[in-house]
């Protein structure tokens, strides 16, 4: 959908159910991603007058491949936890705290697609260690992995044909070019350029 859909959409709320609307300009939806694995060794520790908070998470995060049946990639959690070393009571709020990292990147605050946390061990504190705590630790952790493992942000592709007389084909490939897109060769017909 384009500015050009949504100019539209405003103006028929205005004529036809007498509705202003307050607009603002599109944003394009940007993803983030990883480009290679990375090992996380992340301890949370903050101790105040009462009891603190403890937890310690360790693994790694890796890039996912694209899923043939969805055709979309997503985020995935893992845990290799063996021989108690966290409580399985802190596992779900290890995975919730990835899903909240995952919702706002720090390359550019987009969501994170593409990357499976993997928890391998880590460590809890009897009387210190809760589920805030282990929340914590795993945000902190997708963001200490994430610097390391090559971040890159992606941008959504868009197929488009531009149809100009051949004397506009500088001006046409000059816009074309400045909104960082790849062009192909064009098709001159009857003194009309295609691309």
């Amino acid at each position: 959908m384009g500015e050009l859909h949504l100019e539209i959409y405003v103006e028929r709320l205005r004529r036809e159910y007498n509705v202003e609307c307050t607009t603002g300009r599109p944003r394009v939806a940007f993803r983030e991603t990883i480009g290679q694995r990375a090992t996380f060794d992340y301890t949370h520790k903050k101790q105040t007058g009462g009891s603190g908070q403890f937890a310690k998470v360790k693994g790694y995060i890796e890039p996912m491949e694209v899923d043939p049946e969805k055709g979309a990639i997503d985020v995935a959690f893992e845990s290799q936890i063996i021989a108690g070393a966290i409580p399985a009571g802190f596992i779900p709020a290890i995975e919730k705290g990835f899903k909240q990292a995952c919702a706002k990147g720090p390359l550019y605050g987009s969501p994170i697609t593409g990357v499976r946390y993997v928890l391998e061990d880590g460590a809890f504190h009897a009387v210190d260690s809760s589920e805030i705590a282990f929340v914590i630790a795993a945000i902190g952790s997708v963001r200490d992995a994430f610097k390391k493992a090559a971040p890159t942000i992606l941008e959504p592709i868009m197929s488009v044909e531009v149809i100009a007389p051949t004397e506009f084909q500088g001006s046409s490939l000059m816009l074309s070019v400045s909104r960082r897109s790849c062009l192909s060769p064009p098709n001159l017909s009857l003194h009309f350029i295609s691309r």
